[in-house]
């Protein structure tokens, strides 16, 4: 019974198209499923001096000061080794990774993340968790 269909062993170029299409599919899909992205430095939009409002703008101990490479308060200096961006369900979440030290013991070095979540323009929430976050606004540049 010859119907006109094989039915025999798949070709070699058959198996060739099934492998490049499956390989294909699996690129595909892990790059859809990228949520995260790893900056060597902050954002230009987070750069300059931040406190919990504008009258705190004055007052160095409430303030803190953001720049490419720099996250600096005054109990502290941090040089920032990379900022991770994941997206987020109201814009990007940002963690900054440094390496920080206390200008009264500047060998002595911590590590710590800071998580920054941009608000309105002018504002953001940072701390070193998620239920640690405090508002910020930006003071204006001296």
């Amino acid at each position: 019974m010859a119907s006109g269909v094989e039915l025999g062993v798949p070709t070699v170029r058959a198996n060739i198209m099934r492998t490049v299409i499956a390989f294909v599919a699996a690129l595909l899909a892990s790059a859809s499923l990228a949520d995260s992205v790893r900056h060597q430095s902050v954002p230009e939009r987070f750069w300059g001096t931040w406190a919990p409002s504008a009258d705190l703008c004055s007052d160095s101990k409430s303030t803190f000061v953001v720049s490419a490479k720099e996250y600096v308060t005054s109990q502290e200096s941090c040089a920032i080794q990379w900022v991770t961006e994941t997206a987020g369900a109201d814009g990007s979440i940002y963690s900054a990774h440094m390496r920080c030290s206390n200008p009264a013991a500047p060998q002595e070095t911590t590590e710590m993340n800071r998580i920054i979540v941009s608000n309105d323009p002018g504002q953001l929430s940072a701390g070193s968790d998620f239920k640690d976050l405090k508002s910020y606004r930006l003071c204006p540049a001296k």
